[in-house]
């Protein structure tokens, strides 16, 4: 597998909420701190993404996507400047809290009943588990868009818009297993796209996917993380010496390779001793460690708690 396989092979998205959305005249979708991942498909016409108080209003026409990834407060609306005659809103972190499902329902905004609605978009937040979440966030900005201009709709867009809206508008077998899996799709192409696109990556995990060496090296680690590799090892997987390795890994990814390793070992234990019933002991040699108190001590270091206590904060009510 490519290396953005490896790090993406254990990321999930689960229980991904979506409603669709009108936006007219005044309209405004108004999103608080969520917490979580938000997306915004725009299927028809045009809205505007008020990123964050000071930024620049950004227009979205339809077929372009914007991600908030780590659910920051923004606001979507018809216009491209927020007055105070911006009365008409609606609390789109509301409308997704009280859902306990994907939803067909349509938030509107702004327009008058059977009037012409200036953009519509679907709209919506999810939880994206795997070990590689705590990397990600820092090699994302606050926010993002995938516009697409004169280069027209990608075919993927197009497949994966058209699912997901055929999905929200019937009630079916394992309908919130398929949208989650639209969602794994939808995310994971979107990162794709970002990746290749003409802008700069931040410095992070991301750009040493960009990296051919960097990228190489985190493949293996992410495939084999029970390996007891050796910074020479990594460097043969580079193609290049110890020392140029070392010193461009920790340029790239703000930390050197064997650190970063450890901490990828404890986020694939972390995840193994909540989703599995293996002991502690079994967790600590699938991620590499024959000594349970070797491996007690590095958990601690990057949890702040014993593998243990991890287990059992979960299995609290």
């Amino acid at each position: 597998m490519d290396s953005l396989s490896e790090v993406l092979a254990d990321v999930r998205i689960r229980d991904a909420l979506f409603v669709r959305t009108q936006l007219a005249g005044q309209g405004a979708l108004r999103v608080g701190q969520a917490d979580q991942p938000c997306f915004h498909l725009v299927t028809a016409g045009r809205v505007w993404l008020h990123p964050a108080p000071g930024e620049p209003s950004v227009p979205l026409q339809s077929g372009d996507v914007a991600f908030l990834p780590r659910g920051g407060p923004h606001v979507l609306s018809a216009q491209p400047v927020l007055t105070s005659a911006s009365v008409d809103t609606a609390d789109l972190l509301r409308h997704w809290r009280e859902l306990t499902e994907a939803s067909a329902a349509t938030v509107a905004c702004g327009g008058a009943p059977g009037g012409a609605w200036s953009g519509r978009t679907i709209s919506g937040c999810m939880h994206i588990e795997g070990v590689t979440e705590a990397w990600l966030w820092g090699g994302l900005p606050p926010w993002l868009t995938l516009q697409w201009g004169g280069r027209g709709l990608p075919g993927w867009l197009m497949i994966g818009l058209a699912y997901l809206d055929q999905e929200l508008g019937r009630e079916g077998l394992a309908r919130q297993a398929v949208i989650d899996r639209l969602g794994d799709i939808l995310f994971i192409q979107s990162l794709r796209s970002y990746l290749h696109g003409p802008g700069a990556v931040p410095p992070g995990w991301l750009m040493g996917l960009k990296d051919g060496m960097v990228s190489r090296v985190l493949g293996v680690m992410h495939r084999e993380p029970a390996r007891p590799w050796q910074l020479a090892e990594l460097a043969l997987v580079g193609c290049v010496s110890r020392s140029v390795l070392a010193e461009r890994f920790t340029q790239v990814m703000g930390l050197p390779p064997l650190a970063y390793l450890t901490s990828h070992r404890m986020q694939v234990a972390g995840r193994r001793l909540l989703q599995s019933p293996a002991s502690v002991a079994e967790v600590a040699a699938s991620v590499g460690y024959r000594s349970s108190a070797a491996f007690a001590q590095a958990f601690k270091r990057e949890f702040g708690c014993s593998p243990r206590e991890h287990r059992a904060a979960r299995c609290q009510p």
